[in-house]
């Protein structure tokens, strides 16, 4: 049987002569008219992507916008500003495992994220890391259209090539283990200083991560798949 864009035989109401019935559990995201070319970007990394469980569903465009899974908890930021009570470690390494495989399978497609931060990891019902926001993302040797936030790139990495993207990773491995950014009460000059000399936060307290967090941060991960192999690791410990 055939089904529109992001929907499944899960998805399905009834049926009947005329055609088919469905439930959608879904957001629009659009965008004004003079920044349209960043709806395109991500509408064509979507269509790249295909249904892939670590990204959010996409059903498909709308006017000036396209229509994606609704993230019932948010992003990861948002749910760690609304939720007060702890996070388990185990909860914590299946969105740090959950996070790299799909930045994985996005190289594997010629995408770079170009902005990986826990505010663009949503969290489903069932708090499960989905990966979104690819408006400003690398398709093939296209450019990238946007860029990491200053606490998640690195001064002397230029533009977004898979180092950047694995520092960034880093960094967004830190927030999802301590609940806050690297070096969040810094301005953006402080934090480019800092970083320019290799000097970040310490890690001596982290109780998950902390080697694959400073390797990240040190440039020592050549690519992302032994990235992910270390994370595997660390959560058969």
């Amino acid at each position: 049987m055939w089904y529109p864009c992001g929907l499944s035989l899960k998805d399905l109401l009834g049926a009947g002569t005329s055609g088919f019935a469905g439930r959608l559990d879904a957001a629009v995201k659009w965008t004004l008219p003079n920044n349209v070319h960043f709806i395109e970007r991500e509408r064509r990394v979507y269509e790249r992507l295909g249904s892939y469980h670590g990204i959010l569903r996409y059903y498909g465009p709308v006017e000036n916008g396209v229509l994606l899974e609704f993230a019932h908890h948010g992003s990861i930021r948002q749910y760690r500003m609304k939720h007060d009570e702890p996070i388990s470690a185990t909860t914590k390494l299946r969105w740090i495992q959950q996070v790299t495989s799909t930045i994985y399978f996005l190289h594997s497609k010629g995408v770079l994220h170009g902005d990986i931060s826990c505010n663009n990891i949503f969290l489903d019902q069932n708090l499960n890391a989905k990966v979104a926001d690819f408006a400003g993302s690398a398709i093939d040797e296209e450019p990238y259209l946007t860029c990491y936030e200053s606490s998640h790139s690195h001064p002397n990495i230029q533009g977004v090539c898979v180092q950047s993207e694995v520092f960034a990773l880093g960094s967004t491995f830190y927030e999802i283990v301590t609940g806050s950014k690297p070096y969040s009460t810094l301005s953006v000059n402080e934090i480019e200083d800092a970083y320019s000399l290799d000097k970040f936060p310490r890690l001596d307290d982290l109780v998950i991560c902390r080697s694959i967090i400073a390797k990240c941060w040190g440039r020592r991960y050549t690519d992302i798949e032994s990235l992910l192999r270390d994370i595997k690791t660390e959560g058969e410990v």
